[in-house]
Formats: structure tokens, C-alpha cells, sequence
């Protein structure tokens, strides 16, 4: 089975999520006043994309093009987490307090 290929379209819906939490906590943030945390979205948006071309591009034997597809992805998602911690860490707090 293409491994590479389920990667790399996977790679692109975790793009897709990134996106749409990009529109949710700019819109939260506005009505928040919170400074404009989505950027690390827009920039996670892009290592993650660039983590789908490196993951196709290894179908063709282009060297160590996995181990960097899934470098760029963890970068892109480490990113997008900071992000959300940013945006959403209070929703964590007030769980917590009950």
C-alpha cells in the first residue's frame, strides 16, 4: 500500500483543520482583543502543506524527502498547538476549575 500517499493527503486535511481554527480564533480574537495569535496558524498552514509536498515527492525517491515531509508536518502542528493555547487555553482552565 502507498503509505506515502494516505500521508501526504493526511498531511493536507490537518492543513484544512489549521485553517479553520485560523478563522474561528481570529474571529474570537477580535471580539477578544487578544493580540493576533493566528499567524502561528497561517505559518503552521504552511509547514504542513509543505510537509504533503515533501511527503509526495518521495514517491519518487527524492532523498530523505519522508524524514523531512514529517519534520515540516511536526513543525506545522507545533505551531498550530501554540496557537490554540493561546486562543483557547482559558476553556482548559475553566474545565479544570469546574
Amino acid at each position: 500500500m502507498n503509505f506515502e500517499l494516505i500521508d501526504s493527503v493526511s498531511f493536507l486535511l490537518f492543513t484544512a483543520i489549521l485553517y479553520f481554527l485560523s478563522v474561528l480564533s481570529k474571529r474570537f480574537g477580535e471580539v477578544m482583543g487578544i493580540r493576533k495569535y493566528y499567524y502561528l496558524y497561517y505559518a503552521g498552514m504552511l509547514f504542513t502543506a509543505s510537509g504533503s509536498f515533501m511527503m509526495s515527492l518521495s514517491v519518487t525517491d527524492f532523498e530523505n524527502s519522508r524524514l523531512l515531509g514529517y519534520a515540516f508536518f511536526s513543525a506545522g502542528m507545533t505551531l498550530g498547538l501554540l496557537a490554540s493555547i493561546r486562543y483557547w487555553g482559558w476553556l482548559i482552565k475553566e474545565i479544570i476549575k469546574g
